[in-house]
């Protein structure tokens, strides 16, 4: 299992990156439904294709990908 400040200092090294990508809306970091930290990336629900150059895993913590977006700001 690993710790949530573990995973949000991955979040910190990996969102620039993950950003650049097209469809990338947003990272962030939350529990799983077994309660361990997970890197979740939301991505535009337009872009489907956006889904594929997400990895499942980075370092080693899973990753999970939400369609969501885009975000908009208000």
């Amino acid at each position: 299992m690993t710790s949530e400040r573990k995973v949000r200092e991955m979040k910190r090294r990996h969102s620039k990156e993950l950003l650049q990508q097209p469809g990338v809306c947003g990272v962030g970091v939350q529990k799983d439904e077994e309660g361990n930290f997970i890197l979740t990336v939301h991505l535009d629900a337009s872009r489907p294709e956006a889904a594929l150059a997400v990895p499942s895993f980075i370092e080693g913590c899973r990753v999970e990908r939400f369609f969501s977006g885009p975000f908009v700001k208000h």
